[in-house]
């Protein structure tokens, strides 16, 4: 067995593909170095540039490819001796091959003297081997007439560095090997045979990253299609055909060891990387040197700024995390998503965080972030807009399109949400993947405006979710169809037939193993089951916490509705006009998000709850609108409903016509299975518990618990907020005692106060006032801390939408209100000359000048401390009030007014220090004054400060 050869790996291959005269030339020319080293990733062309080569030698060429069988001397002595001896025929082979020694092959060739070119293909095979030190001898010392080429997927353990200092090797990497856009153009017009334009080969070398396999595979997927069919292609290539994957699994992943594979599978949510963020992310030390050891090895491994960071290759990313997902499961890939995700923010990679954020379905950090970024993103992250609203945006990472999807079906966005899952599903030919797309978007489709069922040839499948969805979509077309005893489906049915009983019978204690979702939408139909038997306030406490828990747990169409059925209840146990305005705003809020199923039930809601408060000239339109979006979501069941309640609440009112006739509801009532709606519609009426209430003046009528004192002022006093020297709320020209409010609540309250009137998103609020928790944790407690200055604003006698929620932002608003912070703003501007409010000049200057001194009363909110959130603003308006005073100083010199002028700049100092025409100016003060010494003294104190900040003295 020693001595068998394998024809095959001596066998030099047939030239092909395309002739690329600026590889082939740095290893053929006459004047190349005798050494070639070829070095680049699987499927990187080394092969096909070798052949090309060989079959363009003017020299005779042996070829030989390494095995991982060849690890020895004398396996590689014979295979390369049988090489040779084929290519120089008169050249006797068999001491060779019988010696096994790579130096007996010298001598041979020494002695010959004939040129002769040797390749070596696969040289990786063979690292770490006898063979591989054997075939460093032939590099070290070979014969003059004997030239080498050698590819490998990884350096060899050769010295190369000396080699090419020596001038005797030339090496190509993976970037030299990697195909040029003029090159792919040439390559599908004169080797494959089919043409693209210019244009298209520039879009197909970027998205293949001009790797060659990935060149070859999308050949073989459009061979057969047409020039335009095979253009449109490549717009939908991503590296993630079957094909490109089918290689990259069989030739790249499944063959490494299991520690490097489970590296690369956990390291992909990174997609920038750090030795320090791999070794955070798995919790082990090493992950530089394999980093670097990636690199060397060509093993899709790239780095751009000298190995401080690395990114794999586009192709490679793409399968590792599909694979990922394949191997984890949807949870667990999410979790480690979010790890990513966190260490990129800690380590201020904002835009790799905001993906891998996107990848971990964690939509508030992904607001956060780009909040924060601003217009600063860069422009090729404007398609991030697209995962926020348009599912036709230009992305084209299947992961993030499918959790673009699902934040769409969250949000109520369902026609969305179909189209960004058929988008994804031509983002991938991958069967597991377009599998688990298709069901979600089958899960999603049930609930657009078209009878209900799956689409055809799809058979109805078993799967839970799908079959929850279909049961819940047919109880808004009917109320026929049999449904479970318990559950969600059972609970909502029951709802919508009238039985309050039995619907929070069904709904009672879900089970913990049901998705978190349908146990919150199973607690809302009980609470709301309740609240139509006989409502309650505590039951607006039990809503909240509903709301609470479907914000943090990310599901905001729950909470979206939960709130709405909150806002209702208190419209008709305690309506006023605020209150009547809120209920107008959620239900735009939901118009703005394009949440049609959401409009359809609050403005149903919202209109019964005006119904129950005897307003019905509210109530009817809302009613009517109602219906009307339930015939567009093809619900008749709920349409029913909306105009069954609006003819009781007309006919009660006297709005009806004679010529209103309930007859048709009452035929659609009996087809449909609402035998509650018929009972209403033939003499039932509202609720016993309901009677007309008139509009609550909640202004005039605060808390009991606020003091009368108090009260009176609030009720003809505007309000005031105080921030500069220190916070204060002022009604009636009385400070309000906070000593109540927790130190955290204090701080939203001056934050927002900060900000009066602007709204304040949620994010940003957990981000300056509980910056170490969670975004789960910090939701919680932003959601106490604002009940806790409710209430407390309540005490004051404001009114309780003082502290408004405006979709997932707060706002202080206080009409009528003044601010100190915009008060000294507005006399700086007057004073400055930026204002058209300027006194001319002389006295009138400084006592404008003087005027908006007088309304800086302090540093702003000094009980914050050095809160981040505070720091800035503090700095700026401090300065503003340091040049003001320098300005009232120079005003007071110009008009005589020595004293006032010392005065105006000894505070500039006193607020600036290192302001340096304040020092001067109180230096000639005190001169023109004749206080010389007092003078010089300030001057010395000028000095001194410079001395500090290393300046010479102006």
């Amino acid at each position: 067995m020693d001595s068998v050869i394998l024809v095959e790996k001596v066998r030099r291959p047939d030239p092909r593909g395309l002739v690329r005269d600026r590889l082939e030339h740095r290893l053929a020319a006459s004047d190349a170095a005798p050494i070639g080293l070829v070095l680049g990733p699987p499927g990187s062309g080394k092969t096909t540039v070798l052949s090309r080569v060989a079959g363009s030698s003017v020299e005779p060429t042996a070829w030989y490819r390494a095995g991982a069988e060849d690890d020895d001397e004398a396996a590689l002595v014979r295979h390369l001796a049988y090489g040779i001896g084929a290519t120089l025929p008169d050249l006797d082979v068999a001491p060779v091959v019988g010696s096994g020694s790579i130096d007996v092959l010298l001598a041979a060739l020494e002695a010959d003297g004939r040129p002769i070119r040797l390749v070596v293909d696969d040289l990786h095979a063979i690292a770490g081997t006898r063979a591989e030190a054997a075939l460093e001898r032939v590099a070290t010392l070979r014969p003059r007439q004997l030239r080498m080429i050698l590819a490998s997927r990884r350096p060899p353990a050769i010295n190369t560095t000396r080699l090419m200092l020596d001038g005797e090797l030339e090496q190509l990497d993976g970037e030299d090997l990697r195909f040029r856009s003029w090159e792919v153009e040439e390559l599908f017009r004169t080797v494959y045979q089919r043409p693209l334009s210019p244009e298209a080969a520039a879009a197909l070398t970027r998205r293949t990253g001009g790797w060659a396999a990935g060149l070859q595979l999308f050949h073989l997927a459009t061979a057969r299609l047409s020039r335009t069919d095979r253009e449109r292609a490549i717009d939908e290539l991503t590296g993630r055909t079957r094909l490109i994957r089918s290689y990259l699994a069989r030739n790249v992943v499944d063959g490494l060891a299991a520690e490097r594979r489970r590296f690369l599978l956990h390291t992909c949510t990174l997609g920038v990387l750090t030795g320090e963020l791999c070794d955070a992310l798995l919790d082990t030390p090493g992950s530089a040197a394999l980093l670097d050891q990636l690199e060397r090895e060509q093993f899709f491994t790239t780095s751009t700024d000298g190995g401080l960071t690395f990114r794999y290759h586009q192709v490679l990313q793409t399968h590792l995390e599909v694979v990922l997902v394949d191997e984890l499961g949807a949870q667990a890939t999410r979790e480690l998503y979010a790890r990513s995700a966190a260490l990129l923010e800690g380590d201020r990679r904002t835009m790799a965080a905001v993906r891998a954020y996107a990848r971990a379905e964690d939509w508030g950090s992904v607001a956060r972030l780009l909040h924060q970024g601003g217009s600063a993103l860069p422009p090729d992250e404007e398609w991030w807009s697209g995962v926020f609203g348009r599912p036709g945006a230009p992305a084209d990472d299947p992961g993030i399109v499918v959790a673009g999807a699902r934040r769409l079906l969250r949000n109520g966005l369902i026609a969305d949400a179909v189209a960004a899952y058929r988008h994804a599903e031509t983002l991938m030919d991958d069967l597991d993947f377009t599998a688990r797309c298709a069901h979600e978007r089958a899960v999603a489709q049930v609930w657009l405006p078209q009878p209900v069922g799956l689409e055809p040839g799809r058979p109805r499948t078993a799967e839970r979710d799908l079959r929850l969805s279909l049961e819940l979509r047919t109880l808004t077309r009917t109320l026929r169809a049999p449904s479970a005893t318990q559950g969600l489906a059972a609970g909502l049915g029951r709802l919508l037939a009238g039985d309050l009983g039995g619907a929070a019978r069904a709904v009672a204690e879900p089970s913990d193993e049901v998705p978190r979702w349908e146990q919150l939408a199973a607690r809302l139909i009980g609470q709301l089951a309740e609240l139509l038997g006989q409502p309650d306030e505590e039951s607006a406490g039990r809503l909240e916490e509903i709301v609470l828990t479907a914000d943090v747990d990310a599901f905001p169409w729950l909470s979206r509705v939960a709130r709405g059925v909150q806002a209702a209840l208190w419209l008709a146990m305690r309506p006023s006009e605020w209150r009547i305005a809120a209920c107008a705003d959620l239900i735009e809020d939901c118009v703005r998000h394009r949440d049609e199923w959401a409009t359809c039930l609050l403005t149903g809601l919202v209109g019964a709850a005006h119904a129950l408060a005897g307003r019905a000239d509210l109530a009817v339109p809302l009613l009517r609108r109602s219906a009307e979006c339930a015939n567009r979501l093809t619900a008749p069941v709920l349409q029913l409903w909306a105009e069954a309640i609006e003819l009781v609440v007309e006919r009660g009112s006297g709005m009806a016509s004679d010529s209103a006739d309930p007859a048709p509801l009452l035929r659609s009532a009996e087809s449909l299975g609402l035998t509650a709606v018929a009972r209403l519609l033939t003499g039932a009426e509202l609720p016993a518990w309901t009677e007309p209430r008139p509009l609550v003046d909640e202004t005039a009528e605060p808390p009991a618990v606020l003091p009368p004192a108090t009260a009176e002022r609030a009720a003809g006093s505007a309000a005031r907020l105080q921030c500069l020297g220190s916070f204060a709320l002022l009604v009636g020209g009385d400070p309000v005692p906070w000593g109540g409010l927790r130190p955290r609540a204090r701080s939203l309250l001056m934050l927002l106060a900060l900000r009066a009137g602007e709204p304040v998103h949620r994010e940003e609020l957990i981000e300056a006032v509980w910056p170490e928790a969670t975004l789960a944790s910090g939701t919680r407690s932003l959601q106490v801390a604002v009940s806790s200055v409710r209430q407390w604003l309540a005490t004051a006698g404001l009114p309780e939408d003082s502290l408004r929620r405006q979709s997932d932002a707060y706002a202080l608003c206080l009409p009528g209100v003044t601010v100190d912070v915009r008060r000294f703003e507005e006399l700086a501007r007057a004073a400055t000359g930026t204002s058209s409010a300027r006194p001319a000049d002389g006295a009138g200057a400084l006592a404008a000048y003087q005027a908006a001194l007088d309304a800086y009363r302090g540093d702003l909110l000094p009980e914050v401390g050095p809160a981040e959130w505070v720091i800035g603003e503090r700095d700026r308006l401090r300065t503003l009030a340091a040049h003001l005073a320098a300005d009232a100083a120079r005003a007071a010199q110009g008009g005589g007014n020595t004293s006032a002028g010392i005065a105006a700049a000894r505070r500039s100092i006193e607020l600036d220090p290192y302001h340096d025409p304040a020092w001067r100016l109180l230096a000639e003060l005190l001169d023109s004054a004749g206080d010389h010494s007092a003078a010089a003294v300030a001057r010395r104190e000028h000095a001194r400060v410079c001395a500090e900040l290393g300046v010479p003295v102006p």
